[in-house]
Parts: C-alpha cells; structure tokens; sequence
C-alpha cells in the first residue's frame, strides 16, 4: 500500500492526526500534507476536522473500506505466495481480553507453532469496545472478550458464563464468607473499574441507579492492576470467577461471589468474522483456542471450588 494511503488509514483509526503521526514516527505535518494531497486527488474532503480530532466523511469511509479491503488482499497474496516455500506461512491478529493474554493465548500460541512454525501473530488487547471494533473492521480474525453485544455481526465459537463476586485480601473481614450482598460489600473501601473499561462492560449495572457500593478509594483501567491493588489491601473489587484463579490458589486472594440476583453472570465469547473461509492455519488456531480455553475455565472453576472447601476463618 502506497504511504498516502498508510496515512490515511492510521488517521482514521485512532481519530487524530498527531496519534498517527507518532505511531508511525514522523511529523504531524507530514500526515496532514498527504492527506490534503489525497483528498485534493480524489476531489472531495476525506475527513470532518473536529475540535478534538478528525472523523471520515461519508467518502472517506468509502475509501477506508476499500483501503482496508486492498491491505486484506495484499496479506493474503503474500501469504499464499509465502506458502509455496517453506511450508504454511501467515499472520493470526487476535483482539482478546487482558485475562486470556496471560496464560490461556500463549499457550494456544504456542501449540499451534509446532505446527506451523511460519505462522505469527499480532496480538490487541483493551477495553471490549476496541477489542470488537477491530473484529467489525475485520481487522482481527479472532476476538475473546467480556459481555459482547449479541447484535454483533460475527459468527460465534464459543459462550461461557460465569458469575460476579469480590476480590480481597485473605485476612479481610469478608473473606470467610461463601456468598455476599451489596450491602456487605458497602461497608469496606471498593477498588472500581475505570471509566472505559466500565462502559463496555456488564460491571455498568453495580455503578447505576441505587445500588449500595462502598466509598471509591481508586479506579483501575486494567484487570491486573486492580487485582494489585486489592492485594496491597487498598480495597475490595468486583470481578468475574475467571482470571483470579492463580492469585487464589497461591493464597494471594480470596474470590467470593454476590448473590445471584444481584447481577447477571460474565458472559465471555469466542468469536470469528461471519461469512468468511478461514486458512487452515486459522481454523487450526481456532480449534486449539477453543480447547485452551475450555481447560482454562475448567481449572478456574477447581480453583475456586477448592477455596469454597477449605475451613472459614471466623469473622465474628
């Protein structure tokens, strides 16, 4: 793809043309120059210039599409080429929670090498917003995330669903206890997800409305930083069963759930673009994926279960 266009795609996707120029490491202006230079090629405005940004017009996204639709053919064709030598070639682009980079994708990963050695990958992680719009722009071929919305345009691997409780320190007041209400957890200090992880998530509902939540000592962007702050004793948190289970099982922390009406079960979802013929390669990845992260909620659930076993300490 020629640089005018390189340009032209990294400004649309992060909205700005000063975030573009750094990612791809050269002057703001000499963005704005070739995108002046292309829009005055293809006769119309390419983006709207907002106050705090740039966003395409009905042409630019026109052109966007095809651009990226010219980039998906390109990657293909160097990938069919590739695998005339040297065995399969090709690259897996992966859009997955902040819980499944840790363990559950690497070892997927890893597997999947010894099979086809020439295969990489790319790897995108954040809040389920970026994650799923890089599923819609097709820029990823698969996507593991929280809480999807079921009028996403994909085609589904697999759907588990596992509840939401709290997070704290094993000598915290709560955690000999086997279930809890909101009211409970309103009387110790609450670690809260920050505002773009929270938006995209089904955590939303506890932050609504009259719930009774305990006084907001910091908010986390990230799941491994709100469970360290949990483990410095800073507060408690409100978490999936999934992702806390090694912090558990090394006695780190304590995972106790809500009851269950207090809110809807995580629902987390493997998905892949609809409509579209997967390379071997890719089907192969998807399957490993799949197993990895069945025996991964598998382990989660022993884990947990084995915390709900042990003896309770008093907590009168």
């Amino acid at each position: 793809m020629r640089t005018t266009l390189v340009y032209f795609d990294f400004a649309a996707r992060f909205g700005s043309i000063r975030k573009a120029a750094d990612v791809l490491h050269v002057a703001s202006s000499a963005v704005n120059r070739q995108l002046l230079l292309l829009e005055e090629e293809m006769g119309v405005p390419l983006f709207e210039r907002l106050p705090r940004g740039i966003k395409p017009t009905a042409a630019g996204e026109i052109l966007l599409a095809n651009v990226r639709r010219w980039n998906r053919e390109a990657m293909l064709l160097k990938q069919e080429i590739g695998s005339l030598r040297d065995g399969v070639r090709g690259t897996i682009r992966i859009a997955a929670a902040e819980t499944f980079t840790e363990d559950v994708l690497p070892r997927a990963m890893t597997k999947l090498q010894s099979h086809f050695p020439h295969v990489d990958y790319t790897l995108i992680s954040g809040d389920n917003h970026r994650i799923t719009s890089e599923l819609l722009a097709k820029e990823a071929d698969v996507v593991l995330a929280y809480d999807v919305s079921e009028k996403i345009k994909a085609e589904v691997v697999h759907t588990v669903v596992e509840p939401i409780g709290i997070i704290a320190t094993p000598d915290h007041p709560l955690s000999g206890r086997t279930v809890l209400t909101l009211a409970e957890c309103a009387r110790y200090p609450l670690i809260a997800p920050g505002r773009d992880w929270l938006t995209n998530s089904g955590l939303n509902v506890l932050f609504q409305g009259d719930h009774a939540l305990g006084r907001i000592v910091a908010y986390a962007e990230r799941p491994g930083i709100l469970k360290a702050l949990v483990r410095a004793g800073l507060g408690i948190a409100f978490l999936s069963s999934l992702g806390v289970e090694k912090e558990v099982s090394e006695g780190k922390l304590v995972w106790i759930p809500l009851e269950k009406s207090v809110i809807e079960p995580a629902r987390i979802t493997m998905l892949v673009p609809k409509g579209r013929v997967l390379p071997g390669y890719l089907s192969a990845f998807v399957d490993v994926l799949k197993d990895e992260f069945m025996d991964y909620v598998r382990v989660n659930t022993r884990s947990l279960s084995a915390q709900v076993a042990r003896p309770k300490r008093s907590t009168s």
